[in-house]
């Protein structure tokens, strides 16, 4: 890319956007968390750090969302890996976990206005050739299709499958298999270097860039290579990681920093043990999931640095709008999941063997973040990954808009989706949207740019494993089994009062409970979306709440 004229701007800015993989509401320096983060907290004050960002619960429809602007039940992804709403066959529309149906990528858009087009990372979208960063438009690719895989150059999947390969992910280079990695291969730096490669080997292109940076950090297994970055945040989580008082710790930071009120209502799923019925080894144990996984985030700190670094180079940072954001909120997943089918705890064995504590983060270890520290990543915010309460699917996110003309806030709490990207990245682009009518959201431009304090609607439905929440305004209507935190019929919640939802008021506003259900009935009906009934959903949620909700201790 040739350096810009500042006296003749481009009128295109680069657009860069990055997504972390299962990275809790609190956990950037800016959001309270003891990670050190300081290329993305300078973002911040740089740009607009959003309090209101929401994704869907689980990483494939969000990334289905972001890349074609729908709801991803009309592209093939209400449901992710074969799990879905129980009696709803993967054969039902909208249910293929898959990229299917009409749609138009993003990067399609950018590119028909004279983008350079690069992917990097995490796809989890498909592995049919429709369902390739090619066919949605990218110029080039460096891609990992599967949804989890081991951060080192092994090349491990997270749990074998039917097909081949049964033992390892699919890595892709611009349309052709990467069978073999380098023996120094590590996720977030492979794909920070592949992305930099794009960007100088089309350094002397007149065209502007975009850029979707999918780091697969810190989804499980948990690792990372500098076992002294382990060591450092060792030492803090040993002496103080009590998660009851650490969550409070992180709560009066996000109050401090204007971010929420003080006195918030906060709750623990119920399968959160009380900690001082945890044993010693269970404690440390628990610290050593934190000090990784802190370490982890640091790292993409660190390589995100170097990207924010070339374009300052360059001359290209001013004119480079840069989203960092999560995908959802912080996963409790156990690697207790992946072992239900007959044969995987064996295969789990062989593939990751370290079990002990002083292992985790190496090659062959699988440490999982677990349930209470994923509740400390949520903060004030109920639950983690997979619900459909706030704790799984608000988000942290940080816009660094170009050389925005207006003052764009340094804070804001008004609420945006995922969904309001891809609208986003065309309004800058100049982009006409292809079949607009079909997109869910709203260009955030106004509001990067301080000329409006919304962003489309405040409106907005979703569903997952046949939970379900509608948002309007404050009010959120939401169904959950219990054992997911729910009451097994709707509740209700008024996110201005009560932002941990913590207090259903269903019984004293029975008419908004009734408007919001006739509501998500229709959102249901307009997006493909299969109305389960509750008492099916709740049959089957003591079982997967046992393989999702499990602390996996060490040996």
């Amino acid at each position: 890319m040739q350096t810009p004229n500042p006296d003749e701007p481009r009128a295109k800015p680069n657009i860069l956007m990055v997504l972390l993989d299962d990275l809790g509401y609190t956990d950037l320096g800016v959001y309270g968390g003891e990670a050190s983060t300081v290329t993305i907290d300078t973002l911040a004050e740089d740009g607009v750090q959003l309090a209101n960002f929401h994704a869907y619960p689980v990483c494939a429809p969000t990334r289905a969302s972001l890349m074609t602007g729908q709801d991803p039940h009309r592209v093939g992804l209400g449901s992710q890996e074969g799990f879905g709403p129980p009696g709803v066959p993967a054969t039902t529309p909208g249910y293929s976990g898959f990229l299917e149906g009409k749609y138009t990528g993003i990067a399609q858009v950018l590119s028909d206005v004279g983008y350079d087009t690069y992917q990097v990372g995490k796809w989890h979208l498909g592995e049919g050739p429709e369902q390739s960063p090619q066919a949605l438009g990218f110029d080039e690719n460096f891609t990992l299709y599967d949804g989890a895989a081991s951060h080192f150059g092994d090349m491990l999947r997270h749990a074998p499958r039917d097909g081949e390969p049964v033992d390892t992910v699919k890595y892709e280079r611009n349309g052709e298999p990467v069978e073999t990695l380098a023996d120094d291969f590590y996720s977030t730096h492979a794909y920070t270097d592949e992305l930099l490669r794009m960007l100088d080997e089309d350094a002397d292109s007149e065209n502007p860039f975009f850029g979707y940076l999918a780091y697969t950090a810190p989804h499980d297994p948990l690792h990372v290579p500098d076992r002294s970055r382990i060591d450092h945040y060792l030492d803090r989580y040993l002496a103080d990681n009590n998660y009851e008082e650490l969550r409070a710790d992180r709560i009066a930071a996000l109050a401090a920093a204007g971010l929420i009120d003080h006195d918030v209502a906060t709750r623990w799923p119920v399968q959160t043990p009380q900690w001082d019925a945890l044993t010693t080894e269970q404690k440390r144990d628990l610290a050593y999931r934190l000090a990784v996984y802190a370490a982890m985030i640091e790292d993409v700190d660190k390589q995100l640095g170097r990207i924010v670094t070339h374009l300052q180079a360059s001359g290209e940072y001013d004119n480079t709008l840069i989203v960092v954001a999560s995908d959802n909120g912080a996963s409790s997943v156990s690697r207790v999941l992946y072992t239900a089918k007959p044969g995987n705890a064996e295969w789990q064995q062989r593939h990751y063997p370290l079990r002990d504590v002083d292992d985790y983060g190496s090659p062959g270890s699988y440490p999982t973040l677990g349930l209470p520290n994923a509740q400390v990543s949520s903060g004030p915010f109920f639950h983690s990954k997979g619900s459909v309460f706030e704790g799984g699917t608000r988000a942290p996110a940080i816009i660094k808009p170009p050389a925005a003309k207006g003052d764009a806030p340094k804070q804001s709490d008004t609420f945006v989706h995922v969904s309001d990207l891809y609208p986003t990245f065309a309004d800058y682009a100049g982009a006409d949207l292809v079949a607009p009518e079909s997109l869910l959201g709203s260009s955030a431009r106004p509001l990067l740019e301080g000329t409006s304090d919304l962003v489309g609607t405040e409106e907005f439905g979703m569903e997952l494993l046949g939970h379900r929440a509608y948002r309007d305004g404050d009010w959120k209507l939401v169904y959950a089994p219990v054992v997911a935190g729910g009451t097994g019929v709707y509740s209700l919640y008024n996110l201005a009062d009560d932002p941990g939802e913590t207090k259903d008021v269903i019984d004293a506003h029975g008419d908004v409970a009734e408007e919001l259900a006739r509501k998500w009935d229709q959102y249901a009906a307009d997006q493909g979306v299969v109305d389960v009934d509750f008492d099916t959903v709740n049959e089957g949620a003591a079982r997967l709440a046992e393989l999702v909700y499990a602390i996996d201790w060490a040996d």
